[in-house]
């Protein structure tokens, strides 16, 4: 090869690996996506529809918590309805209710169990898996008699 042709194949790498960085979203992490969802209970003499949260993928979860929204406004100091940290390596999940025992993580305080949601209020889910972290709000709904 001439020294003209190794010059433009070199360009061309150089200008692909740019256009690969800068415009697409290859080497991304994508954001963790919370869908919330409602199932019908089991257990009789339940006030509240069990809440469920999928995630847009499989996350080692470092912490997970619900924190009672006052009015509109959410205040993080707020002693959380149920919370959940990571002991050292939790299990990749995808799925989960209010109130489980996921595999790896456990109660921020010891001893603390989940308080009963009140239907009809707003809670915050927060959650994080290393540097990622994700939040959406839900209304406790209560069953139907």
């Amino acid at each position: 090869m001439r020294k003209k042709e190794i010059i433009l194949i070199g360009m061309l790498l150089i200008l692909s690996g740019l256009y690969i960085h800068f415009f697409s979203h290859w080497f991304e992490k994508q954001p963790i996506a919370v869908k919330v969802s409602f199932r019908p209970s089991r257990h009789p003499g339940e006030t509240v529809l069990p809440v469920y949260f999928a995630l847009n993928g499989d996350y080692k979860l470092t912490s997970v918590k619900v924190i009672p929204m006052q009015g509109d406004t959410f205040d993080p100091r707020v002693m959380p309805a149920w919370d959940l940290v990571s002991d050292s390596n939790s299990v990749p999940t995808r799925a989960f209710r209010y109130g489980q025992q996921i595999r790896g993580m456990k109660p921020a305080l010891k001893g603390i169990r989940p308080e009963p949601l009140t239907p009809g209020m707003v809670y915050r889910l927060v959650l994080s898996a290393g540097n990622l972290t994700a939040n959406i709000p839900f209304q406790a709904k209560a069953i139907q008699q």
